[in-house]
C-alpha cells in the first residue's frame, strides 16, 4: 500500500507542478513575477493543510517548486495531497478573480480545468 500511495502522490505532484508552472507562466506575463509571488504565497497561506505539506512549496520570482513537497508526501494520503494542492490552485484563482476581474482566469481556464479533472481521476484509482 505504501509504494502505491507514494506512486500516486508523485503522479499528483507532477501534475500539480506542471499546472502551477503553466499558471506561473501566464500569470507572470500578465502581472509580473513580484506580484505573482505575493499572490501565490497568499493563496498558500489561505489554504487549509492538515498535513503541513504546503509548507514545502517554494515560491520565488523564478517560479514555483514542489520538490520539497515531493520528498514529504510519502506518509500522506493521495486524497490529502490532492485536496491541499487543489486548494492552492482554487485560492490562487480566487485572488486572481478579485485582483484582475477574471482576466487571468479566462486566460488559464482551458489549461487548468482538464488538469484538475485528471487529478480527480488519479485520486479515484
Amino acid at each position: 500500500m505504501g509504494r502505491k500511495r507514494t506512486k500516486i502522490n508523485l503522479e499528483l505532484i507532477d501534475l500539480y507542478s506542471s499546472l502551477l508552472n503553466e499558471v506561473w507562466g501566464k500569470g507572470s506575463e500578465l502581472i509580473g513575477e513580484t506580484l505573482l509571488v505575493f499572490f501565490t504565497l497568499l493563496a498558500i497561506n489561505r489554504t487549509p493543510d492538515k498535513t503541513s505539506i504546503l509548507r514545502g512549496i517554494q515560491v520565488s520570482e523564478d517560479g514555483i517548486s514542489l520538490e520539497i513537497v515531493r520528498k514529504q508526501c510519502q506518509d500522506v494520503s493521495p486524497d490529502d495531497v490532492h485536496r491541499a494542492l487543489q486548494g492552492v490552485v482554487k485560492n490562487l484563482f480566487n485572488v486572481f478573480t478579485v485582483i484582475t476581474e477574471n482576466v487571468i482566469n479566462r486566460e488559464l481556464f482551458s489549461t487548468v480545468l482538464p488538469k484538475l479533472r485528471e487529478a480527480e481521476k488519479i485520486v479515484s484509482r
